[in-house]
Parts: C-alpha cells; sequence; structure tokens
C-alpha cells in the first residue's frame, strides 16, 4: 500500500510479514528482530503516520547496516523501544530502560590548564565537536513531510539571528548555492550532500525533496557551523585547526543552548529523555 510520506523518487516498503534475514544482516535490529516482536508491533503507528516498517527498511534493504532502524519522530522512542532499547544497549553499552543519561553543556567546569593547552597545541592538528538537536513537535528527516522540514528551517533560521556577535554568521540554502560557494564549502568539507541510496538515509526516505528545507550555517572563520535537515533536523558543529579543546567545546554549548531557546522562545522545545539524552534519527 502506498504511504502518506511517498514521493515520486521514494518509494517507502510495508512488510506485511517479517523480512527474509540473512547471514548479511549484520544490524543490531536484525538481531533484536523476532517474529514475535514483529507481529506485535507491525500495525503500530505514530501520529505522525510513522511506522515499524518506515524504521526497519533501511536495515532490511542494506544489510551491512550496524544499527538498521530509524525513528521518524519523537514518539516512536516511546512506541519502537522493545526495538530501540537494545539497539541502544548494543551500540553504546547502555541500558536506557534501567540507566538514566546526563549531560552537562556547563563549558566553564572544564579544566584545561596551560601546560594542557601546551601539549595540545603541539600534537592536536584540528578539534570538532558535533551533535545532533532536533526539535520536539516536529518529525525527523526519516519521516518528515515538507511542511514540517521547512518549519523546522524557519525555527533553525531564528535561532541562528540570536546566537551571540562571536558566533553570528550567514544561512545558506542549499538549493540557492553558488557553484563557486558550493565548491569552495565541498574543498574544506563543511559541505553534505543528498544521500545515496546505498546510504542509511537514502535508503531510510532522509532525501525526499531534496534540496528543499536544506542547509547550512557558519561564522566567516567556519568555526562554527549547523547543518539543517540532514541526518537530524541540526548538526550542530564547532571545529578549528589547533588543540583548544575548551575554546571548541565553549562555541559548541553556545550553539546548543541558543537553539534550545530559539525553540523555546516559539512554544516548541529540544527532544530530550531522561534515558536516551538528547534524541535523533
Amino acid at each position: 500500500p502506498a504511504d502518506s510520506k511517498d514521493t515520486e523518487e521514494f518509494k517507502y516498503i510495508t512488510f506485511t510479514e517479517l523480512p527474509p534475514f540473512t547471514e548479511g544482516h549484520k544490524s543490531l535490529m536484525r538481531k533484536s528482530m523476532t517474529q514475535e516482536l514483529f507481529d506485535s508491533l507491525k500495525d503500530v503507528k505514530s501520529s505522525k503516520g510513522y511506522t515499524l516498517s518506515n524504521g526497519m527498511q533501511a536495515g532490511v534493504l542494506r544489510p551491512h547496516l550496524g544499527v538498521g532502524f530509524t525513528c521518524g519522530d519523537e514518539e516512536c522512542f516511546e512506541l519502537f523501544k522493545d526495538v530501540i532499547n537494545p539497539i541502544v544497549q548494543g551500540w553504546h553499552q547502555f541500558d536506557p530502560a534501567t540507566q538514566t543519561h546526563a549531560s552537562d553543556l556547563d563549558f566553564s567546569k572544564v579544566v584545561f590548564s596551560e601546560e594542557d593547552a601546551a601539549l595540545f597545541a603541539k600534537y592536536v592538528k584540528s578539534t570538532r565537536i558535533r551533535a545532533a538537536r532536533n526539535i520536539s513537535g516536529f518529525s525527523l528527516p526519516a519521516g518528515s513531510s515538507k511542511e514540517d522540514r521547512l518549519a523546522v528551517e524557519e525555527v533553525l533560521k531564528a535561532a541562528f539571528g540570536k546566537l551571540p556577535d562571536n558566533l553570528q554568521g550567514t544561512y545558506f540554502p542549499l538549493g540557492e548555492l553558488k557553484g563557486a560557494q558550493e565548491e569552495e564549502l565541498q574543498a574544506g568539507g563543511f559541505l553534505f550532500q543528498k544521500p545515496g541510496p546505498m546510504q542509511l538515509l537514502g535508503a531510510a526516505g532522509a532525501g525526499r525533496d531534496w534540496p528543499s528545507g536544506r542547509g547550512i550555517f557558519h561564522n566567516p572563520d567556519k568555526t562554527v557551523l549547523c547543518w539543517c535537515n540532514e541526518e537530524d533536523q541540526c548538526r550542530i558543529i564547532a571545529m578549528e585547526n589547533g588543540g583548544d579543546v575548551k575554546g571548541v567545546f565553549t562555541r559548541f554549548c553556545q550553539l546548543s543552548n541558543a537553539i534550545k531557546e530559539a525553540a523555546e522562545g516559539t512554544g516548541k522545545k529540544l527532544m530530550e529523555h531522561p534515558n536516551y539524552g538528547f534524541l535523533g534519527t
């Protein structure tokens, strides 16, 4: 049957029976997906229309994947927790059923002495810290509608406009990049591209309606970057040449906090769970 999220170039698959996994399927999803579990969840659907089949699709079609399951919205973490929890435990050695996840983004607590700084400056070529941030109430990219994707972009653009002066920059919609801009960003490894069909995101449907709603934000020095609607709604990146870990982490925290405040300013909040931490695709 057709899926409401289908586009002309991408169709979701509905598995009416447990897929015929082979020894080539290596994912943690495949290892935990029993007939009983499949039967109990195959007809479950989130309020935004994401199903077990949607989540399994990439792992079924691409046997080489290690995780093999994607979430299309925040509800999936509760609806499909019997699939997700074993995956999280296998991948991170962390049991979300019994453990809680603590995040501390207070950069003032980082202890980085002058001796540390000198040692890192001597041996570290570059430093990069990145993580996903997603806004509650909107679908994740693998299950997003065009409307949700564009709404996320608007929230993020508002967040970028509220960054402190040292983080200010420009947002570039992917579809409006000039040839020279695209070449420069690709040469520096800053630009993301449409996911191919053999990749997780391509097989999961995260490349639909490309490049609508996608973009990249960066400051003039390219030490602060954000990817909009790639694997997650927002991938925040702080980076620079050298080993100033505390400086990079400081910018990372400022970015994370600005996006949180912008989401809350529109009546939204970030996807965060006491057991899983910040939620992502």
